[in-house]
């Protein structure tokens, strides 16, 4: 694709390290990087699921029409986790070792 278009755009300098190092890690220059950051935020608004580098799809395009967990949600998966981790433990306390 052609790129004919300039865009200026103030960024706070943590946000800038941050989009270089991905942009090094991934083999892009940092202007390759923004633009294919834009793109994917643009395909995601548009319904689409974001693509990564390595193909898979991100967890935010994802989850994109997902509902979002409530209070009760986590509540629920808490205690789940506390019995899982209760039973695990038996006879493994302080006095076991």
């Amino acid at each position: 694709m052609r790129k004919d278009a300039t865009i200026t755009v103030r960024v706070p300098r943590p946000t800038r390290r941050r989009l270089e190092a991905l942009a090094k890690r991934e083999g892009r220059s940092l202007s390759q990087q923004i633009g294919r950051l834009i793109d994917a935020g643009l395909e995601s608004e548009e319904g689409s699921a974001v693509v990564t580098s390595d193909g898979a799809g991100s967890l935010a395009g994802l989850l994109a029409r997902e509902p979002v967990p409530d209070y009760e949600d986590f509540r629920a998966v808490r205690t789940l986790l506390s019995a899982s981790l209760l039973r695990a433990g038996k006879g493994h306390g302080p006095s076991d070792r």
